[in-house]
Parts: C-alpha cells; structure tokens; sequence
C-alpha cells in the first residue's frame, strides 16, 4: 500500500466515494487530497484530505475527509492516509494538526487527544458547529 497526492483526473471518483460515505466535502479541492493504492493491483483503497483555515493571525491545519472503501477496511489503510496527512502538515510547517470527528477512538491510535470546543480556536470552533449540524453530530475537537 502507498498513499500519494491525488490527481485530477480523480476528482469524480472522490467525490462520488465522499459522498456515499456521507463525509464532509466542504471547500473540495482534488489537490489536497491524498489516495491510498494497493501496490499489486493499483486500485484505490481510500483517500483523505489537510485543509487550511487560514485566519487574521495565522493558518491552521484541520485532517478531514478520511475515508476507507468496504472491501479495504481493517487492513491498515486508515493509518496509512493518516500518516501520510499528518506528515504533510509537519512538512508545510504545522505543530498542531487539529481533527473534528466523532471517530475519536481511531485517531487517538496516532496519538490524537480530545479538546474541549472552548479551547479551539475561533475558526474551528465555527467549523466544529457546522460539522455537527450537518454531517456528524458526534464530532469533536482532537489535537496532535
């Protein structure tokens, strides 16, 4: 399994996996995404995404979008979309990658801790409300 950026070509196929895993696709860009392919039949196996909020004062870095097909889960592809995510925020430069979800239990593997709302910063204080209105309602704020 290796994970690389994805291409655009492969906008559709995201979009289509996004949506049927019911998972956030705000501000969809192809570019920021990541795809995981088997090494032996070339086929995708999941995908994930960094975005940045940028906002007066500074940027943040938010893991989001991750998403592993049926037939490939509990095989380890999470872990390799996550740690190739985390990686690329380390590499532009983020101490702190920030994740609003409710699967806290999967990313607290990876060393991710819960945040209380009060404690995020203003931008994904807003982001962690409309999450939970629109998408997951059990999502929290978690921290690397």
């Amino acid at each position: 399994m290796y994970v690389r950026g994805a291409k655009n070509r492969e906008e559709v196929w995201l979009l289509d996996h996004i949506e049927a895993m019911g998972l956030d696709e705000t501000a969809f860009r192809s570019r920021d995404y990541v795809v995981a392919i088997d090494e032996t039949s070339g086929e995708k196996a999941g995908f994930g995404r960094i975005r940045i909020h940028k906002t007066d004062d500074r940027e943040l870095c938010e893991l989001t979008s991750i998403g592993v097909l049926e037939s490939w889960r509990r095989q380890g592809v999470g872990a390799h979309v996550v740690e190739r995510l985390v990686e690329q925020a380390r590499d532009h430069g983020f101490d702190a990658v920030f994740s609003l979800t409710g699967a806290t239990d999967y990313l607290s593997q990876f060393g991710f801790r819960g945040v209380e709302s009060s404690d995020l910063p203003e931008r994904l204080r807003e982001r962690l409300d409309a999450k939970r209105e629109n998408i997951d309602p059990d999502a929290v704020g978690m921290v690397l």
